[in-house]
């Protein structure tokens, strides 16, 4: 009797939540019609790097420019603009300073602090010259960073004192032929804890890789998405040590809505297709006060049972999400942001 009473109660919970994502579809993406919008750049360029952070929002954007942007006020400054670092890709801050990554065939760093231009940190390195840079994460000092891959292998680059040095990690990851990392918003890498971090991988083959020893050891588990160039695993958000959601799909067909969303509960040893899936392609997952956000060319849905039913929050092109307390925080094209009251904040 106590366990038909658990399922009961759970089926509940299920439908509940289901209910609620169905009830709210219409009202969400008719009020976001109106969000807020902030034009931070006179450039055509587009952020896929995005960071919130006391009432202010950084971009990272295609032109090499960092912008700070007040949400109140409107008012935007780039805080690069003295120098031009190509096409930026992630963004993350640590000890108080901001570190941008650039993609391209020849990635790099850069640092800022107090909102000026510092330097390059550890710039001798010669693990990632002439490297196509995916994606970086960070968890206190310690941080991970990925690359497509070189003589066969992923460029795997830890660090332990926030940026200042990189090294190889100790366990390699053999690439198979045609597989790659997309840079497309900087997260399809992360760092959960000193020890656990995870990426994802996609072209003509997509895989989900976790080490839980800090890069020592990775286990693998395939992702099934169609193979093509242009299709595979964009983007990760894991909310916990077992429970976490990967988006992607082809950005080539971005209106393509199967395999673009798959779900875990178990930390990766299996991913299971979304019964509902997003809208299409999606190039960035986030998690806030309990309900996952994806966006892409199409729009941004959210869901609120883990990833296994997805649903339209709002309508647009959108390349990067960042989430605080009560707003979601959009880049769209032509240097805009858009600002979303979050789905259970109403």
């Amino acid at each position: 009797m106590r366990n038909l009473i658990s399922c009961l109660i759970t089926f509940n919970l299920i439908c509940s939540l289901v209910s609620f994502g169905q009830e709210q579809e219409n009202k969400f993406t008719r009020k976001n019609k109106y969000a807020k919008k902030i034009a931070y750049s006179t450039e055509k360029c587009y952020s896929r790097a995005i960071l919130v952070k006391d009432s202010f929002v950084y971009t990272g954007n295609s032109n090499g420019t960092i912008f700070k942007i007040n949400v109140n006020s409107g008012q935007a400054k780039n805080i690069l603009d003295s120098v031009r670092f190509g096409d930026l890709r992630d963004l993350e801050f640590v000890n108080k300073s901001l570190i941008a990554m650039r993609s391209g065939d020849h990635g790099g760093l850069i640092k800022t602090s107090h909102d000026k231009f510092e330097g390059y940190p550890d710039s001798s390195n010669v693990a990632w010259k002439n490297q196509f840079l995916d994606g970086m994460d960070f968890h206190g000092k310690v941080g991970l960073m990925i690359g497509d891959p070189k003589d066969g292998y992923f460029t795997l680059l830890k660090t332990t004192n926030g940026g200042e040095l990189w090294v190889p990690c100790e366990g390699k990851v053999k690439a198979i032929d045609g597989e790659v990392g997309f840079a497309a918003s900087g997260t399809n890498v992360q760092v959960l804890n000193d020890s656990t971090f995870f990426f994802v991988t996609g072209g003509l083959k997509s895989r989900f890789f976790r080490t839980n020893d800090g890069g020592k050891t990775w286990k693998t588990t395939s992702l099934p998405y169609l193979t093509s160039e242009s299709s595979g695993a964009y983007s990760i958000c894991m909310i916990s040590d077992k429970v976490g959601v990967v988006v992607g799909g082809d950005y080539r067909n971005p209106h393509l809505c199967s395999n673009t969303c798959f779900f875990t509960d178990d930390g990766g040893e299996f991913w299971i297709n979304a019964p509902r899936q997003t809208r299409g392609y999606r190039s960035c997952v986030i998690h806030a006060n309990g309900i996952f956000y994806a966006c892409g060319p199409n729009g941004i849905d959210f869901s609120v049972t883990n990833g296994k039913n997805w649903y339209p929050f709002a309508n647009g092109t959108f390349f990067a999400l960042a989430a605080d307390r009560t707003k979601i925080y959009a880049t769209l094209p032509n240097g805009m942001i858009q600002i979303f009251e979050q789905a259970g904040k109403h």
